[in-house]
């Protein structure tokens, strides 16, 4: 079965994905970059939360050179004066919000991943289709 290269699963901290939900962040920083293949990062949010809760639209990665110096959303200041580890920016076009999230062990019990992701990993199939963008609950 090949697999899809749209979609990847990173951790998250509870922090950040509350600051894109009410879109004080516009990026997520990466100190990787990620194949521009890729549309969609999945969030996993890590300790205390451990769950699926959130899938971003996200942009190809960005370079601080790449991104707009009126970007005043949180982190960009740090990131365009190379004070973060991060190398990349990825714009988050569209969030949508999993409304009944998926917990890690439900993750784990379904066979879609083994454990928390470390950088990232490709969502596999099996769970592209069990959780579809259209039936999802747009946030912006």
């Amino acid at each position: 079965m090949e697999q899809q290269r749209t979609d990847i699963l990173i951790s998250i901290k509870p922090i950040h994905i509350g600051n894109i939900v009410s879109r004080l962040k516009t990026h997520e920083f990466r100190k990787y970059l990620v194949p521009n293949s890729v549309r969609r990062m999945w969030f996993y949010t890590s300790v205390p939360t451990q769950s699926l809760q959130y899938i971003a639209v996200v942009s190809n990665g960005k370079t601080p050179d790449d991104i707009s110096d009126s970007d005043g959303s949180l982190g960009m200041s740090d990131f365009k004066s190379g004070l973060k580890e991060s190398l990349y920016g990825y714009e988050i076009l569209e969030l949508y919000e999993v409304e009944e999230p998926y917990s890690l062990q439900d993750m784990k019990e379904r066979g879609w991943i083994k454990g928390p992701p470390q950088k990232y990993q490709w969502v596999p199939k099996e769970m592209l289709d069990n959780i579809p963008l259209e039936g999802l609950k747009k946030v912006f």
